[in-house]
């Protein structure tokens, strides 16, 4: 924070946030920061240092980033406010119950655009992972340099707790190659991976909010992928700029439980992930009148029809029972193998055995013929009277 660069943009934030507060604008103040970052927390301190330091490290200052503390019971509160108070581009803010992750995820982006409502570009960013120093550069770049495109992340490696990077390959998408919509939504429903690392790229803040930023539903972050498709194109940065803590907290099961706060459940919120969005673009784009998008109800049927047979078949083959079906299978196919290798071993061994009670029946034969005519030879020569010789 010692670079021109970065007091520039502390400055102009806090310029914005001095607006925000009711301060007329000066004719010379600049217009606010270009770029919004949504920090949500909760009971997660252990690396929000990290994650802090990293993110202030940019080579492009020119952003606010609001923490939104969803009622959190650790040291979380104390950590935020130090870096709040430290660095005019931070804005803290704290829930005095919790209001679960939908409620906060959404939140955060209409505080940041409440706060600085000329910004372009907002990216949700985590309280537990790491960024390279050029990360927000490059996907400000990525996204300044092709009007078509409403989304940008980089390639991502995973890193234990302690920051070590995980034997795990990259998650490679984007539709560059895809002409139009039609050929977006194909690509995404048959090859796309990892929205969980797409939905933490940097974002056009209208899109966004044109998308419904985030829904009431399970998989939200596959979702949204899905809506920002509809408008543009996703585009991948081929680096390594963001390191992803590894954790276990994406399952099904455990969404249930986090993403919206008990009893307050939205109606179908049991149902398959894949069946909810559906639902949700249904209501949301084909029934609406006049539609958001220009697509006829007939196309939305066969969007839709293909976008539940390939989740409906993602999310099937990571369930319990599909991998029940799946071991069941491989006993088959083991059963099938040790069946067809004892079946040949048993036709070798019997066209073997065969073969040699045919040889020894043969060689027992030319024996015993052979004894019978030296037998018939000798009896001969006793009648004539003559010596036997050999």
């Amino acid at each position: 924070m010692a670079s021109g660069r970065g007091l520039a943009g502390s400055q102009r934030v806090a310029a914005s946030l001095s607006r925000a507060e009711g301060g007329a604008a000066g004719p010379t103040e600049s217009i606010g920061p270009r770029v919004l970052l949504g920090m949500t927390l909760y009971n997660n301190v252990s690396h929000l240092a990290e994650a802090l330091d990293s993110l202030l490290a940019q080579t492009f200052p020119d952003f606010l980033l609001v923490l939104l503390d969803d009622a959190s019971a650790d040291r979380t509160e104390g950590v935020a406010r130090e870096y709040a108070q430290r660095d005019p581009r931070i804005k803290y803010v704290r829930h005095d119950t919790r209001k679960a992750m939908v409620a906060t995820w959404r939140e955060v982006v209409e505080i940041a655009t409440r706060e600085c409502p000329s910004a372009a570009y907002f990216a949700w960013v985590s309280d537990h992972d790491r960024w390279h120093p050029r990360w927000l550069q490059c996907l400000v770049g990525e996204l300044d340099a092709d009007d078509g495109a409403v989304l940008a992340y980089p390639i991502t490696r995973r890193i234990g707790p302690h920051g070590v990077e995980l034997d795990k390959g990259p998650r490679l998408f984007d539709t560059n190659e895809c002409r139009d919509l039609d050929a977006r939504w194909t690509h995404m429903c048959h090859a796309a991976v990892g929205a969980g690392d797409m939905v933490y790229g940097l974002m056009r803040v209208k899109t966004l909010i044109d998308a419904g930023i985030f829904r009431r539903v399970l998989r939200p972050d596959r979702l949204l992928v899905a809506e920002l498709i509809l408008r543009g194109g996703i585009r991948q940065v081929p680096e390594a700029l963001w390191f992803r803590r590894n954790s276990n907290g994406a399952s099904v099961a455990r969404q249930r439980h986090s993403l919206v706060l008990a009893g307050d459940e939205p109606r179908w919120f049991h149902a398959p992930p894949w069946f909810q969005h559906s639902v949700v673009l249904w209501q949301e784009y084909a029934r609406k009148e006049p539609a958001p998008l220009a697509i006829s109800r007939a196309a939305w049927a066969g969007m839709l029809l293909r976008y539940q047979l390939t989740y409906g078949w993602k999310h099937f083959r990571k369930t319990e029972a599909s991998h029940a079906l799946g071991r069941g299978i491989d006993n088959v196919i083991w059963t099938k193998k040790i069946t067809k290798h004892l079946w040949h071993h048993a036709v070798y061994n019997t066209l073997v055995g065969v073969r040699t009670a045919w040889g020894r029946t043969r060689r027992f034969g030319r024996r015993a013929l052979y004894e019978a005519l030296v037998l018939t030879h000798r009896l001969g020569l006793r009648r004539r009277g003559k010596p036997e010789t050999r």
